[in-house]
């Protein structure tokens, strides 16, 4: 859905009443495949930000959360990252989005049930590189072993 900036637009009753309505309803479907994708209290985060069948989202948010994005394009998973957790501090694995409409990038909480084999693809393709990001770090081979212990709990 996009939306047009208007002054008189109140964004946050807006926001509101789309997460009210995907979570009475029980998910939303996937505007990338088309699949059903459920809300529910096993997934692990409160929020859902992407399909976890294909893993990619849409281009709703100028900041988090607030729903005020005018793009509403589709937004590919290119790679897998860590969240920034502090200097010696090994951070959650995070999906790094990138945006088929404006290019903005993004990354997103993997849910307890995103397919963890998507989430391996992903990985594996952002090896053979083509993608950058200012301030995002796209994981590499040496972070192999850690990604496996976060999705499976070994390596």
């Amino acid at each position: 859905m996009k939306y047009r900036h208007d002054d008189n637009f109140n964004y946050d009753k807006n926001r509101k009443k789309q997460w009210r309505q995907e979570h009475d309803a029980g998910g939303f479907r996937c505007s990338h495949c088309k699949r059903w994708v459920v809300i529910n209290t096993y997934m692990g985060t409160k929020n859902r930000n992407h399909c976890n069948l294909c893993l990619w989202s849409k281009h709703v948010d100028e900041s988090k959360g607030d729903r005020r994005s005018e793009c509403g394009s589709g937004m590919k998973p290119v790679g897998l990252t860590f969240k920034y957790e502090g200097i010696g501090r090994q951070g959650e694995l995070m999906l790094v989005h990138d945006c088929m409409g404006c290019g903005r990038v993004s990354i997103n909480r993997l849910a307890a049930d995103d397919n963890e084999q998507l989430v391996l693809e992903c990985f594996e393709a952002s090896l053979t590189g083509g993608f950058e990001s200012d301030g995002i770090r796209l994981l590499e081979e040496p972070d192999r072993r850690e990604i496996q212990i976060q999705l499976f709990g070994r390596a």
